[in-house]
């Protein structure tokens, strides 16, 4: 994950394995699919560890490690089979989500498929459990498939909750006052006076309450410094365009895949008149994954 550039926010850990926790999904479907496979892949290679081990072990004949070196390989490669299943949030779901995202799909309408997918994984899971305490009296297996199950329901509803919720959630709830730049605003100005009170790599130039434009930091670092004060925002900014803003009452799930597509850090909000109410920035918009 921080090889594609997410940031990790938690790990939590399940019977089934730990899942990461970042503070915004993955950018494509690359990404999710090379992060879905890392742990997958990670449990197999210890696997291949352990029983590498344990053919050592057990040529020098020492039976106690060679038991345990053992139980270690069934562990992980047991745990990377699981995981490996075709539902959210198991890897075998993150795969299938990338799978889907690429075909088309809506990231969270993908998410909500997968989810669908882990549910029923999780309640054929606890149904297996019970038959393994009912009728054949393994009460370990069984109660760990119960316990795992409940787990992934658990994992699995929620984010179907949480995607199901943000279509109630419009712009004007997670918008921020906007800071708009003055079109005549020279570059130096700008980078000694706004930028270090405000770190964005994405700004709104307007005239009053009229948005003009975006300017994006990248395109002033093709300026010769010595111009900075000769040159105003208006000649650098980017004229405004359909891409650049929403309007209020737009929900946010509508958002993100502008966003995607843009890669820019916000967008302007513009009110029923036209007129520049707030800035969406992409960290109040994106949702945990």
């Amino acid at each position: 994950a921080r090889l594609e550039g997410l940031h990790v926010v938690e790990i939590i850990l399940h019977p089934f394995g730990g899942m990461a926790r970042f503070a915004h999904p993955p950018e494509t479907p690359r990404a999710e699919f090379r992060i879905a496979l890392a742990g997958p892949a990670a449990s197999f290679l210890l696997t291949l560890l352990f029983v590498g081990s344990l053919a050592a072990s057990n040529y020098a004949g020492t039976d106690i490690l060679t038991l345990l070196l053992f139980l270690l390989a069934l562990a992980n490669l047991l745990i990377a089979v699981f995981n490996l299943f075709p539902g959210y949030p198991l890897d075998g779901g993150r795969v299938l989500r990338a799978y889907l995202w690429k075909q088309g799909r809506d990231l969270d309408e993908a998410t909500i498929l997968t989810g669908r997918c882990g549910q029923a994984i999780a309640i054929v899971l606890m149904i297996l459990g019970l038959v393994f305490v009912i009728l054949r009296g393994e009460y370990f297996t069984g109660s760990w498939a119960i316990l795992a199950g409940l787990f992934l329901l658990d994992s699995a509803t929620s984010i179907i909750r949480e995607i199901e919720s943000e279509a109630h959630v419009l712009v004007e709830d997670r918008m921020m006052l906007p800071i708009p730049i003055s079109p005549e605003t020279d570059i130096q100005k700008l980078v000694d006076d706004v930028l270090p009170m405000h770190r964005r790599t994405t700004f709104l130039v307007s005239n009053g309450d009229r948005f003009l434009g975006m300017l994006f930091l990248e395109d002033i670092k093709s300026i010769d410094k010595r111009s900075w004060r000769s040159t105003t925002v208006r000649e650098v900014m980017r004229p405004a365009c359909r891409d650049h803003f929403v309007l209020t009452g737009t929900p946010i799930s509508e958002i993100r895949h502008l966003l995607e597509e843009n890669h820019q850090d916000g967008l302007a909000v513009l009110d029923e008149r036209d007129r520049l109410v707030g800035f969406l920035h992409r960290g109040s918009v994106a949702k945990r994954a």
